[in-house]
């Protein structure tokens, strides 16, 4: 495949999952570009596949989407082979979803692990 091949495939999924995303959280093109630091024609352009956001843009568009930018990409998820890179991806994708008591659940979880290993030593 070539690169352009492939810039134009990653542009697609990028309009996809942003559409896909903004659909679950309930939000338009105008909020997006609002909460994204950036312009509703903008939006509208990234997901028509006919522009693609800056890496700064990108990085305000996944955190407004709950999401990475590795995911809006569809990009295989840096962080989850590192030490609780599965976690924060989950997290980025579902943080805004979770209810206060998932939430503490979520935060006390591995403190309480982290507090279990040190009474043991």
């Amino acid at each position: 495949m070539t690169q352009k091949a492939k810039d134009i495939r990653m542009t697609a999924i990028l309009g996809d999952r942003m559409r896909r995303l903004m659909r679950r959280h309930g939000i338009n093109q105008s909020q997006l570009a609002a909460r994204a630091g950036t312009t509703q024609p903008n939006i509208s352009k990234y997901l028509a596949g006919d522009r693609e956001p800056s890496s700064g843009t990108l990085a305000n568009i996944a955190a407004a989407l709950h999401a990475t930018s590795e995911y809006l990409l569809g990009l295989p998820e840096s962080g989850a082979d590192k030490p609780f890179g599965a976690i924060k991806a989950y997290c980025a994708l579902h943080g805004g979803e979770l209810s206060e008591a998932e939430t503490r659940d979520l935060i006390m979880t591995p403190l309480s692990a982290r507090d279990q290993v040190s009474g043991q030593n």
